[in-house]
């Protein structure tokens, strides 16, 4: 499984359409691609007809349940198909924008999303991460993740 992080520090240079687009031409191409939205406004996730308003698993519920120390977390249940051949999402809901408040004083937190996608290695040939445009718990995470970085130029 190869994963790549779509990140830059400002928002609106393209990093979600980014996504889209990779996804897309990957999963057209026959390869499991799994997304991962890490961005608060949760515009990838809106982009697949989610409202992130009202997801009930979502990211934050992963990063919730990592901070509780439940015992056999499975990504699986935080993982949604959508309507496309072969490309999955692990949505986002407006709560993680309250993360980085909620786990500072959580130790280990930096390697949740590593955690979460190497129990799902074998499932995905691909995964995109798009990233929040701010530094924190969620950016270190997807850093953290990610064989590759993609950085979209501002223009």
């Amino acid at each position: 499984m190869k994963i790549w992080t779509v990140s830059n520090q400002k928002g609106g240079v393209g990093k979600t359409t980014t996504v889209v687009s990779l996804a897309g031409l990957l999963s057209s191409w026959g390869f499991r691609t799994l997304v991962v939205d890490l961005d608060p406004h949760g515009s990838l996730t809106s982009y697949f007809k989610m409202n992130p308003d009202e997801i009930e698993m979502s990211v934050y519920n992963l990063f919730h349940d990592t901070g509780q120390k439940k015992a056999n977390i499975n990504p699986r249940a935080y993982i949604q198909k959508t309507e496309f051949d072969g490309l999955s999402i692990l949505p986002a809901s407006t709560a993680i924008a309250t993360l980085d408040r909620q786990v500072a004083a959580l130790g280990g937190m930096g390697l949740v999303i590593s955690h979460a996608l190497k129990k799902v290695s074998n499932d995905y040939d691909y995964v995109i991460i798009d990233s929040p445009p701010m530094l924190g718990i969620l950016m270190i995470n997807a850093l953290a993740a990610c064989h590759h970085i993609i950085i979209p130029p501002l223009s």
